[in-house]
């Protein structure tokens, strides 16, 4: 029997095995599939290579300390710290940012390198104990960037612009306090770390949110100065613990044949996650610390705290093919055809007496995890995962476990007539490596690596988002003590927003305006990201249905385009000067006072006491404080609040870390007091060591602790005051590991100090 010829017979050769049987021929020539279709927003990164990654985070970068931490924000929007996901050879970069999206510090940091590696610069592995970090080099010298702790540190230099650049590690280790330790300052509240400087708060009338969060999973200052001290050089290897620099087999292109549509998603599908050796699901176990408090990732991460939000983890595409038997240009869909042909809109056996037989290919740049064909009257459905050398038989309504943690497979059906069919398989995408929308005006393109491959069928690609707003600005949040990316004062649709667009070979390649605007008077955020969808439609082939709530575009009289800050470039600038406006003061007076222990044996000596470790026998002491706030002044007129109290003697070893807390509960007068109601640590003092042979201070020196952000939290309503509690918070970087104590009055006299501008208007009389 005649064998049908190709016209391309060695691209072919790369894509079906060698047959045995007979391929019928039909009128036009099976083309090659449609290969590197591309669907980017102009202000989201493209995944597709290293180098296109590299390109598009850095673009507006004008310095290598710009690029440099472009690279680190596209890391720390992309990734969160969890054990290193494997594969039988390693993982290679490209594949670890599309399909996982997590890993632990080695990994992370093997990723960096490789990014670096796209800029020319060299890099070095440098251990820590129980770290692995990594540094570039650029401009000369070192610089250290860790996406694992979330740091990285400025120090001076005359001959860069800004006369500044990110320290490496060796200019830690030598200066830790003026570059580390006094560089940056622990906010309690927020529990992360700021540069001393390039706080989050008002400068004049603007909020300071762009202001990178350091430290954001709970690491310390200590820890880093311990770990440069600690440091040993480990070389540059092309790749750390598995995760490798090349790419192998691996690509990231998106390649789809006619019948086919990829659809990446930003949700999950329950168990359909692929993370070998593991028997959890993949999940940051710092819950969202990472997100609420971090500009680069924070508001492009916000729109998926939900309420059914448990962590950062993998999210859930498909891959899905459904061909059209209702036109022989159907067959140009499959990689191999044997005995077929199409006839009253199904596939049959050219000669009744043999059975028919066609293959197809499952491709994806993202690893399969579920699997099910819905097909009628397969005699035998087989999968190979070696190129069609061998097959096995699987069932074919559920054989995910045969192509599991795959990114490539094929699949053959045996038949005598084929009516309908229906492949589906879940993949493990990245989501925030997906190509989201921005708010504002997003300018789509499209392309394909070669249009004249589409022949006559269609591109078609589908968005589907869920627009949104915020109801308070950045100043307001700062102003309320809120973080940035929590979803604060903001909500979104609770209906998708559908935009599609369809294309032809001569209309590739193409770019169409997408806009997600903020309504009048509101603030923007960025949209609820659903789905992406690229289709490659055959003649007569309909688009894959949409959401049955899906909607178009809805425009409001006045919407704005309003637009954020690119993520990319978060602390690439020197933070805005401050506002120094004129302030007035006063005093609020609190009390009465009642030193306390956790057990509820009196405290003797009137000292504030807490053990070092959990084990240490040191009976906690605390000193709770009660009162009315009454006069607090409106919200826009309060500059700063401390509380205010005496000490007559500090320890004579070592600094103590002494903290204040929002008890959660009310002091009940003459009862033992509940050390879990203490609340968490709002903010922090250091008081200096005493000499032993010094004499108390008489009369008592006082000491100042500053509260704006609960007492703005209490003039906003957002909390309840139910008292403070002045405690020690043991810190090694503090205290030197010391069991350090703090010696008070008989009688404290505690007060709270408010600042208010001088310059607020006065109010308006009521009329």
């Amino acid at each position: 029997m005649k064998r049908f010829r190709h016209p391309y017979p060695l691209l072919l050769a790369s894509l079906c095995p060698v047959l045995s049987g007979p391929v019928f021929a039909f009128d036009e020539p099976v083309p090659a599939l449609v290969r590197g279709v591309s669907v980017l927003p102009d202000k989201a990164p493209d995944c597709s290579s290293l180098k296109r990654i590299v390109e598009t985070v850095t673009r507006g970068c004008k310095t290598n300390d710009e690029k440099a931490i472009a690279i680190y924000n596209f890391m720390r929007l992309s990734h969160y710290h969890r054990a290193y996901p494997t594969e039988p050879g390693g993982v290679p970069v490209l594949k670890e940012i599309n399909t996982y999206g997590w890993s632990l510090c080695g990994g992370l940091h093997a990723e960096q390198s490789a990014l670096w590696r796209e800029l020319g610069w060299n890099w070095r592995f440098v251990g820590w104990p129980g770290h692995t970090t990594v540094e570039a080099q650029y401009d000369g010298r070192w610089h250290y960037f860790d996406v694992f702790l979330k740091f990285y540190a400025w120090m001076p230099d005359p001959n860069r612009p800004g006369t500044r650049t990110v320290a490496g590690q060796d200019d830690l280790a030598a200066n830790p306090r003026e570059l580390v330790l006094d560089a940056f300052v622990l906010d309690p509240a927020r529990k992360v770390a700021y540069a001393r400087g390039n706080e989050f708060d008002l400068r004049g009338d603007k909020a300071n949110w762009q202001a990178p969060a350091f430290l954001t999973c709970g690491d310390g200052l200590a820890d880093v100065v311990a770990g440069v001290k600690a440091r040993n050089r480990a070389g540059s290897p092309d790749g750390w613990a598995g995760i490798n620099h090349a790419n192998g087999k691996y690509s990231a292109d998106i390649n789809l044949a006619p019948g086919f549509a990829l659809t990446s998603s930003w949700d999950k599908r329950a168990d359909a996650w692929y993370w070998p050796g593991s028997k959890t699901p993949p999940c940051h176990t710092c819950g969202d610390k990472e997100i609420r408090n971090s500009p680069e990732k924070g508001p492009i991460a916000e729109p998926y705290l939900s309420d059914d939000w448990n962590c950062e983890s993998y999210a859930s595409g498909e891959l899905v093919f459904a061909p059209d038997f209702s036109s022989a240009a159907c067959l140009r869909s499959f990689a191999t055809v044997e005995n077929t042909k199409v006839a009253g809109g199904a596939l049959v056996a050219a000669d009744p007496a043999q059975p028919g037989r066609v293959s197809l290919v499952l491709q994806s740049p993202y690893v399969l995890t579920q699997a099910s064909a819905a097909a009628d009257s397969v005699e035998l459905f087989e999968v190979s995962l070696d190129g069609g050398r061998s097959w096995k038989a699987a069932n074919p309504a559920n054989f995910g476990v045969a192509v599991n943690g795959q990114v490539a497979a094929r699949v053959r059906l045996t038949f005598r007539t084929l009516k309908q069919l229906r492949i589906a398989a879940v993949v493990q995408n990245n989501p925030f490596a997906l190509p989201y929308l921005s708010p504002g005006h997003n300018e789509i393109n499209v392309a394909v690596a070669d249009a004249a491959a589409l022949w006559d069928n269609r591109l078609v690609v589908t968005y589907a988002y869920r627009p949104g707003a915020r109801r308070k600005s950045y100043e307001q949040l700062c102003l309320e003590g809120k973080e940035i990316a929590r979803a604060h004062d903001a909500s979104w649709d609770t209906t998708p927003t559908v935009v599609q667009k369809t294309f032809t070979a001569r209309d590739l390649p193409a770019k169409f305006d997408l806009d997600v605007p903020t309504p009048k008077g509101q603030h923007p955020v960025y949209p609820r990201m659903v789905f992406v969808r690229r289709e490659l439609l055959g003649p007569g082939q309909q688009p894959l249905p949409l959401p049955t709530d899906a909607h178009p575009p809805r425009s409001q009289p006045g919407d704005e385009l309003k637009t954020l800050p690119n993520p990319f470039l978060v602390g690439t600038q020197p933070p805005p000067a401050r506002v120094v406006r004129p302030l007035q003061s006063k005093r609020i007076p609190l009390g009465p006072t009642r030193l306390v222990t956790k057990s509820g044996e009196p405290a003797g000596g009137n000292l504030l006491r807490w053990p070092k470790t959990p084990q240490e026998k040191v009976d906690p002491a605390a000193l709770l404080i009660s009162g009315e706030l009454k006069g607090l002044p409106p919200l826009k007129e309060l500059a700063a609040a401390r509380l205010v109290f005496p000490a007559t003697r500090t320890h004579d070893k070592a600094p103590t870390k002494l903290g204040v807390t929002a008890l959660r509960t009310p002091i009940a007068p003459g009862a033992a007091f509940d050390f879990s109601q203490l609340g968490d640590v709002v903010s922090t003092a250091t008081l200096a060591a005493m000499p032993a042979d010094a004499s108390s201070w008489n009369p008592a020196r006082e000491f100042k602790l500053d509260v704006t952000r609960h007492v703005r939290a209490l003039v906003n309503g957002d909390a309840k005051f139910h008292g403070f509690a002045l405690r020690v918070v043991p810190d090694r970087s503090v205290d030197d590991g010391w069991t350090v104590r703090v010696q008070l009055p008989d009688q404290p006299n505690v007060y709270l100090e408010i600042d208010t501008y001088a310059d607020a208007p006065a109010p308006t009389a009521a009329k």
